[in-house]
């Protein structure tokens, strides 16, 4: 468990001390998780922005909307653990190097991005031509 606490302070921050001006030209593993940790923070934030919206959508969808809107809210903590245990896993199986906190990174950024088009595909769109509620998500998160 002594990865879920190094990723913890990373995702908490310490590793934005010392983001560079240009991520691009990241060159040392500060400057690399660094990097990496803003790009998961910047999916959070559109996966919660993206989740923010289905849930309004099927709590204005009558009395089925609240009980799917109860299952949706359910789903998020249970979503956020598999993810902790999944990509804790990626952590351990890197063990043996620096890089094992990028990886880490990487794979919450990716579960992150796989998670709000989901909530997107199964809560934002529609069966007909109507446009969905929000863009498809794909692409790294905007800034």
């Amino acid at each position: 468990m002594i990865w879920l606490a190094a990723a913890a302070m990373m995702m908490a921050g310490q590793e934005i001390d010392h983001l560079p001006a240009d991520c691009a030209q990241a060159s040392n593993t500060l400057e690399i998780n660094a990097c990496a940790t803003l790009d998961v923070q910047r999916e959070q934030l559109r996966l919660d922005r993206y989740f923010a919206a289905a849930v309004a959508r099927v709590q204005g969808e009558g009395d089925d909307g609240a009980e799917a809107a109860a299952w949706l809210r359910a789903s998020q903590p249970a979503w956020k653990a598999y993810a902790d245990i999944a990509c804790g896993a990626v952590y351990e199986h890197w063990s043996g190097g620096s890089i094992r906190g990028v990886m880490y990174l990487g794979c919450m950024k990716e579960l992150t991005r796989e998670r709000t088009h989901a909530i997107w595909r199964d809560f934002l769109t529609y069966a007909d031509s109507t446009p969905p509620i929000l863009p498809e998500p794909v692409g790294p998160a905007a800034e």
